[in-house]
């Protein structure tokens, strides 16, 4: 049966958590290595984007920091992140933070992209020290997903419709016993999210290489090209490219 995580942990929890697993024991000289403190994610999701990394970090190398305190609703991400940010680098002095959002319904939003540009204003040092590292998702965490499958850059401007007949012919075979729910509702219910078969069968084979590969490059020429704003693209690579070889 698929693992299936438990979320009454504490942020003091965590904390024990961490020392216990990190700090090894003393070598035959009296010295030993404390690693450096997990990457912290926070999200706009509740259940989708908590459940990914959780699992995540069970099933493959790369491992985080994922506390349901950290995830809220995506509406209103710009007044929740700075909370979880403020606590989590007062707790943890040198902690790197990764910001997952949604991006639709801030594209073409004036007072949503209000709201965004203030929040990066009052965190732009710890944005540009690298402490704190956006990964919006044009449209949506599900687009990274259809990355797994699809290398393509096509602009879909919601998660919705469209995006959900790309993904349903892949992952909708990962949630047994659906009952004839559509993939974007499956996604979104901790009853099915929960296990962590799905997370495991999107990382075999080499799709999550696949993934991080594809959306580094597509950003990067899109850059490149100054036409960013014209596609589809998703930066939550950048968690598993800065954790690669650790």
């Amino acid at each position: 049966m698929a693992k299936r995580r438990e979320l009454s942990y504490t942020i003091g929890d965590e904390r024990k958590a961490y020392f216990e697993q990190e700090i090894v024991p003393f070598d035959n000289k009296g010295r030993r290595e404390i690693k450096p403190l997990h990457p912290f994610i926070i999200s706009g999701g509740e259940n989708t984007e908590r459940y990914y990394f959780l699992h995540v970090s069970d099933v493959t190398k790369y491992k985080f920091i994922v506390q349901p305190e950290y995830f809220g609703m995506e509406s209103n991400y710009t007044e929740i992140f700075p909370q979880r940010i403020d606590k989590i680098l007062k707790d943890n002095a040198d902690a790197k933070i990764f910001c997952v959002f949604d991006w639709d319904t801030i594209r073409g939003h004036q007072k949503n992209l209000e709201k965004h540009t203030a929040f990066v204003n009052q965190y732009k040092s710890e944005i540009d020290s690298g402490k704190v590292v956006l990964c919006p998702s044009m449209p949506s965490i599900e687009y990274w997903f259809l990355l797994h499958f699809e290398n393509t850059t096509e602009l879909i401007k919601t998660c919705g419709r469209t995006l959900q007949n790309r993904l349903t012919p892949y992952m909708l075979s990962y949630f047994p016993d659906t009952g004839g729910k559509k993939l974007l509702k499956v996604l979104k219910s901790e009853e099915y999210v929960g296990e962590s078969v799905w997370v495991e069968k999107l990382c075999e084979d080499g799709k999550m290489k696949d993934a991080i590969q594809r959306a580094e490059n597509n950003i990067k020429a899109a850059e490149l090209a100054g036409n960013l704003d014209d596609q589809s693209y998703s930066f939550v690579y950048l968690p598993f490219k800065q954790l690669k070889g650790e």
